[in-house]
């Protein structure tokens, strides 16, 4: 009887004495964790992350068991040699704990990692859309998130002069404001997030109200792939990251290249895939997760040195409408970047230059910034519809602003450093074809170098004629002279013997009220090939060509050799030296002069 009432009696006196039984008798690494408790901030951090996911939900039960899981690893890693009897109380557990600063670090990286769950949460949060959106959002600083290589964000980051304000497109609410902050800024495509880099070490932030939910450091950028994983750039010329915010683990991305990537480009099929530019080529890699381990493979690569490469680099770009293109201007054309073939598709519209490129709202249509040297009131945006093969002037306050295309918010955003507008239907005119357009900017860039020209012709109106007897003489004269000047041809094709290639570039000769001299210049050797329109009247060929060129169509219409002389800009002191070559052959100079460092064709005459 005395044997079994002991038990007993030790079990009430352990009650009466105030001690926990059911602690007592608990895991090994619950009784750890017991006794060395987690701090408020973290138990906070916790709490806030449930709330946030919402209970009950999956997401809420996917944090809760891994919690569990972190909190035994917690344990067995401090304390890796120590099981705690019935008999020591909490106390005695903690006395016997010898590495508490074990427990302080795997703390840090608890929180880390809890904020990295209340990071992929906002990152699969829908952006904040207003029902009633305002036409513009006036900014208080200079903005560097509209007018850079963004995602398209609906959250505007503008820099002030001691600080940094984040701004709502779609309402004009100012999220943040703060002061004594810099750094470069990124915000996440729905807005939700933003991410700030200063001394290789980069804080990835909410949106609304600035909290800083973890840090990476030894990292000078970051591009978001996805609620799940996010790429990390290096500060110290390392490898570029593949980070899991699930596992907060991070895995080197495999790229040939001794480089670290330049960029790194989500896909948006939701296949994890992601491009990846370095200087030796483009790749692309898809991910997988087995185990809570990640594995990257390499799925396809553009490698070599390609001139788009060097130009994506550095030129703003964006993401088309269904996401599976990216969007520059580089060489003066459009530059369609298929990221799932990794092949560049380009557009010209010689002679004009595509200095700008965005998405309109609707599949297959893009506003391009066009330019001509010359043509001023015709310089600015249009509406290009693949498609249709058009072009349509905009007009209003756009007409001369970019533009980026916000896909939250089904918008297109243009304006400055103090203000953007938002525009859902564009002030357009009426669509021309493409050859229309271009017709009139050179039309009107004729007109003006025609009366820029007539000033310096009178400046060597003084200078000497050609002389009486040359055979060049009933050539020119009633004539007037228009160049041409290229430094190279865009497409060159190897001919056998040759140490260089020959382009070949297409002249268009239109038809002409007086007499013309056509001027052809190239540095490279190139075959200028004339198609005269009926009823052009081409009197006299000058070429021009540092290596020799040769010329094609001319018919029974001369062709002068003029020597080494070659031009291609008209500021360059070359351009001057060209026009005192071509007074002293014809004792006129230049009228009108096109002139680009590539070309494949130009127009001539028409006036």
């Amino acid at each position: 009887m005395m044997r079994l009432q002991l038990p007993l009696i030790l079990l009430a006196g352990l009650l009466l004495s105030g001690c926990d039984v059911r602690q007592r008798f608990s895991s090994p690494e619950a009784r750890i964790n017991e006794a060395m408790p987690l701090g408020l901030p973290l138990r906070q951090a916790f709490e806030r992350t449930a709330e946030q996911l919402g209970q009950p939900s999956a997401g809420f039960q996917e944090l809760e068991s891994a919690w569990v899981a972190r909190l035994r690893a917690r344990a067995l890693t401090c304390s890796p040699n120590f099981s705690p009897t019935w008999r020591q109380s909490e106390t005695a557990v903690r006395e016997a704990v010898k590495d508490k600063a074990c427990f302080e670090e795997f703390d840090r990286g608890l929180q880390r990692w809890l904020g990295m769950q209340r990071a992929r949460w906002l990152l699969a949060q829908p952006p904040a859309v207003a029902d009633d959106m305002p036409p513009s959002v006036t900014l208080r600083g200079h903005s560097n998130s509209l007018l850079r290589e963004q995602l398209g964000s609906p959250v505007l980051a503008s820099a002030l002069s001691d600080g940094l304000e984040l701004v709502a497109l779609a309402s004009g609410r100012v999220l943040l404001k703060e002061s004594g902050t810099s750094g470069e800024v990124t915000v996440s495509p729905n807005g939700r997030l933003f991410a700030q880099a200063a001394g290789g070490v980069v804080k990835v932030r909410a949106s609304e109200g600035g909290e800083t939910l973890f840090e990476l450091s030894e990292a000078n950028a970051v591009h978001w792939l996805g609620a799940d994983f996010m790429g990390v750039r290096s500060s110290k010329g390392k490898a570029a990251l593949l980070l899991n915010l699930r596992s907060d683990k991070a895995v080197p991305i495999p790229t040939k290249s001794h480089a670290p990537p330049i960029t790194l480009f989500p896909m948006p099929s939701g296949d994890k895939t992601f491009a990846v530019l370095t200087y030796e080529g483009l790749q692309r890699f898809k991910w997988s997760e087995a185990e809570g381990q990640t594995a990257i493979v390499l799925e396809a690569e553009r490698a070599g040195v390609d001139m788009n490469h060097m130009v994506l680099m550095q030129s703003p770009g964006q993401f088309s409408l269904d996401g599976h293109e990216w969007l520059f201007a580089a060489r003066g054309k459009l530059v369609r970047l298929d990221l799932r073939s990794l092949e560049y598709r380009e557009q010209g519209f010689e002679p004009l230059e595509v200095d700008a490129v965005s998405p309109a709202t609707q599949e297959g249509q893009y506003v391009l910034a066009l330019s001509l040297h010359g043509a001023i009131a015709r310089n600015g945006n249009y509406l290009f519809d693949a498609r249709q093969g058009t072009l349509a002037r905009i007009g209003g306050p756009g007409s001369g602003s970019r533009f980026r295309y916000v896909p939250a918010l089904k918008r297109l955003a243009h304006g400055g450093p103090s203000a953007v507008w938002l525009q859902e239907r564009l002030d357009l005119a009426m669509p021309q074809p493409i050859a229309e357009v271009t017709a009139g900017f050179i039309d009107e860039a004729n007109k003006s170098k025609l009366a820029a020209a007539a000033i310096e012709e009178r400046q060597l109106s003084l200078t000497q004629a050609p002389l009486p007897g040359s055979p060049l003489l009933p050539l020119v004269q009633g004539a007037y002279v228009e160049g041409v000047g290229v430094y190279e041809a865009s497409e060159k094709v190897a001919q056998p013997g040759q140490s260089r290639s020959t382009g070949k570039v297409v002249v268009n000769v239109r038809r002409t009220r007086l007499p013309m001299v056509l001027v052809l210049t190239s540095y490279e050797p190139v075959q200028w090939n004339l198609r005269l329109e009926p009823g052009a009247k081409l009197s006299l060929v000058l070429l021009g060509s540092y290596y020799p060129s040769t010329v094609v169509g001319a018919d029974s219409t001369r062709v002068v050799q003029i020597g080494r002389t070659y031009a291609y800009k008209q500021e360059d002191p070359e351009f001057s030296a060209l026009q005192r070559q071509v007074n002293q052959q014809t004792g006129r100079t230049i009228s009108v002069f096109q002139g680009n460092y590539s070309g494949t064709s130009f127009s001539v005459g028409g006036n």
